[in-house]
C-alpha cells in the first residue's frame, strides 16, 4: 500500500529553493477564467490573469506546507 502524501518527508537537503509568490496589482478574482472573446477587454484579461496568479500561489503555499521548497 502506498504511503500517503501526508506521510511522505523531504530531507532538507532535497527540497528546492524558494519560490517567490506572483503579484498582481490588477483583475478580481471570481474562481472563472473567462473568454475574452472577439473584442478586447482590459477588464476580463486582467481578471484572468489575477484568477491564474492566485491559483498559482495556492499551489505554492500547499507545496510549502508540504516542506518540499523553501518557506
Amino acid at each position: 500500500m502506498p504511503t500517503p502524501a501526508s506521510q511522505i518527508t523531504i530531507p532538507p537537503k532535497m527540497r528546492q529553493g524558494k519560490i517567490d509568490k506572483l503579484n498582481v496589482s490588477a483583475g478580481t478574482s471570481d474562481n472563472v477564467v473567462s473568454d475574452v472573446g472577439v473584442a478586447f477587454n482590459q477588464a476580463t484579461l486582467n481578471n484572468n490573469f489575477r484568477e491564474i496568479a492566485d491559483k498559482l500561489n495556492a499551489i505554492l503555499d500547499a507545496v510549502r506546507n508540504a516542506s518540499i521548497t523553501a518557506p
